[in-house]
């Protein structure tokens, strides 16, 4: 099914086809809801408003819900932090206040998946770049909600939801429905920090959204760069202590200066574009950012599988069921960590390298491109795995491993001692 054709056709036959089976399934899952909100925070349990769809044009849509209707001494509604019940939390935590939208679906006045459809209020306010999340349906799920949901800052909202209405496709549909349930079940993103929800979108002029800064200006650097332009993420900047790259641009992002000048940059958010486990692990610690999870658009995350904070996943690389990364892990370009993996922090996988079923890595280690470990070897920390090593038997800490099958040449402690 080529893009153009599920865009014009496809996606809504898709749509209906999903959204009638869903409220056949989830008749009871409805009927109950709403009878606790009956009972929880009275009628009526439906909460409708008016939001912009497709065009900008207007619709009513429908919740379940979540907020009370207390109000002061002169009839105005107290503030949402008031409002919003533990009850109305857990139904937001879960995503049940959404499921009345299935409605909305049937009716061709929303999409499974596309840009939330906002407050009506922010259309004066946007940008002509970010008014082009209105040239698809607005979605029940989308690339920004599995991306942070609302803990996003509202720039980076957009911008992925504008690279949505740019990459539509039917895999990436699927990729978003499948990830959604993981981002639903972590409960991660519900609000914004300081906030029940998000606050409110008063401009782009006026937007607080924190610079992303990649740091390594290098090859590796270069491919972090590209993957975060994949992912919608805009980026800000680089830094390198190389002084022949400072005034230059790598991918069109400007490399402003030497790493110990983002120091300055409090609260800013990081990704560490560098391919050293050592150098990586350092400045993780030394850096005052807030380091951001990166995976690319073309790779497979298993919803059961948890990747670690500052952990980047490449183009084509593949995280089976219940892996579990640590952080600042590299993932590489068409890697491959099977079922019931466990890499700890800083753990290195080389392009096309290949973990097993039930492999343990610690913390530290870094396995080459085409590397190979069969199912349940456990290597140790800090160890060196050579390029197109096949790694059969359990393996020490702080070793160097190669060939095929994989033999111990020398201490990786002594080899960097003598660097």
């Amino acid at each position: 099914m080529t893009s153009g054709f599920y865009r014009r056709h496809g996606k809504r036959l898709f749509d209906l086809a999903l959204a009638v089976s869903a409220v056949f399934v989830l008749l009871p899952v409805l009927a109950a809801t709403a009878g606790l909100v009956r009972l929880f925070l009275g009628n009526p349990a439906l909460f409708l408003q008016s939001r912009p769809g497709l065009g900008g044009r207007p619709f009513r849509i429908m919740k379940f819900r979540t907020m009370t209707d207390a109000s002061d001494a002169g009839g105005t509604l107290l503030s949402d932090e008031v409002r919003l019940t533990r009850f109305g939390k857990c139904l937001r935590a879960t995503s049940l206040d959404e499921l009345p939208e299935l409605w909305n679906i049937i009716r061709g006045e929303m999409s499974f998946i596309g840009p939330r459809p906002l407050l009506t209020k922010y259309l004066e306010l946007y940008s002509p770049e970010q008014a082009r999340r209105h040239e698809v349906r607005p979605g029940l799920t989308g690339w920004a909600q599995i991306h942070g949901r609302n803990a996003l800052d509202w720039e980076s909202r957009f911008c992925l939801d504008v690279w949505y209405v740019d990459h539509c496709s039917f895999w990436l549909d699927l990729k978003i429905l499948w990830m959604t349930v993981a981002a639903v079940f972590g409960r991660k993103g519900i609000s914004a920090e300081g906030h029940s929800t998000m606050p409110e979108f008063e401009g782009t002029r006026t937007s607080t959204r924190q610079p992303v800064l990649v740091i390594g200006a290098g090859g590796h650097g270069k491919v972090v760069v590209s993957t975060l332009q994949a992912a919608g993420i805009p980026v800000d900047a680089v830094y390198d202590d190389n002084p022949q790259v400072w005034g230059t641009t790598l991918l069109g992002v400007p490399v402003r200066g030497p790493i110990e000048a983002v120091q300055q940059s409090v609260g800013a958010t990081g990704v560490l574009g560098i391919g050293s486990n050592f150098v990586r692990e350092h400045l993780s610690k030394a850096l005052p950012l807030k380091w951001l999870t990166v995976i690319h658009p073309r790779s497979f995350v298993h919803p059961s599988a948890v990747v670690g904070e500052g952990t980047l996943v490449f183009a084509g690389a593949v995280i089976q069921p219940d892996a579990r990364i640590g952080a600042h892990a590299i993932i590489n370009t068409g890697a491959l960590v099977d079922h019931d993996c466990t890499l700890e922090d800083y753990v290195h996988l080389g392009p096309g390298g290949r973990l097993a079923g039930g492999v343990r890595v610690g913390a530290g280690t870094a396995l080459g491109t085409g590397s190979v470990v069969i199912p349940g070897v456990e290597i140790g920390r800090g160890a060196v795995v050579g390029a197109g090593t096949t790694v059969i038997a359990d393996l020490p800490d702080n070793v160097v491993a190669v060939g095929s099958p994989a033999r111990i040449i020398k201490s990786a402690v002594c080899m960097r001692q003598a660097s």
